[in-house]
């Protein structure tokens, strides 16, 4: 389970409240525009967030692996209709919880109530660490920093995916993948 802290029974506490989900390639997982009140463990499979800008154009926000945990913030907190759009980019297994569910069991439990609160942080420190690569780094250092963190998504994913991630062209995309093979 990624590089979470959490005992086999706690573990095996938090399945009991899930659902485990199937989803094709393609399929949407949460739908933007509509309100989801679950949070998801990525069992296997990936999916990635997006979301269209001004002109219509998808903009991929980011991706989930396995052993990842993703949800709709706005709605998973407030209540209000998902701004990302998270797809199965291959065939996903899931589990499905809940918001009701897992709150009632993080009041029974606080390691589980611990679990959260880290998936929380962990996910803060992810948008952190990409608005400062974004910030700071060219599209080079930005592919290489993919590259490290997380290397399964340049293997698996589209790359019509991971340029919009990157914020450049397929082209551009494409002449740096070249450069790399080249050092």
């Amino acid at each position: 389970m990624n590089n979470y802290q959490i005992g086999a029974a706690d573990f095996e506490r938090l399945l009991s409240i899930s659902k485990r989900v199937k989803f094709d390639k393609g399929e949407i997982i949460i739908e933007a525009e509509k309100v989801s009140d679950e949070i998801f463990l990525v069992e296997s499979g990936l999916t990635r967030a997006y979301f269209w800008d001004a002109k219509g154009n998808e903009i991929t926000e980011g991706f989930g692996v396995c052993g990842d945990f993703f949800a709709s913030i706005f709605s998973y907190f407030k209540g209000e209709p998902a701004f990302l759009q998270y797809e199965a980019v291959t065939r996903m297994t899931l589990y499905s919880i809940r918001q009701t569910e897992l709150e009632a069991l993080c009041n029974e439990s606080l390691t589980i109530s611990n679990l959260f609160r880290t998936i929380c942080l962990e996910q803060l420190y992810c948008l952190e660490r990409k608005c400062k690569i974004f910030g700071k780094d060219d599209a080079l250092n930005r592919y290489i920093s993919l590259i490290k963190v997380r290397p399964q998504i340049v293997k698996e994913v589209p790359l019509k995916y991971i340029a919009s991630y990157l914020g450049i062209t397929q082209q551009s995309l494409s002449r740096l993948r070249a450069s790399i093979k080249n050092l």
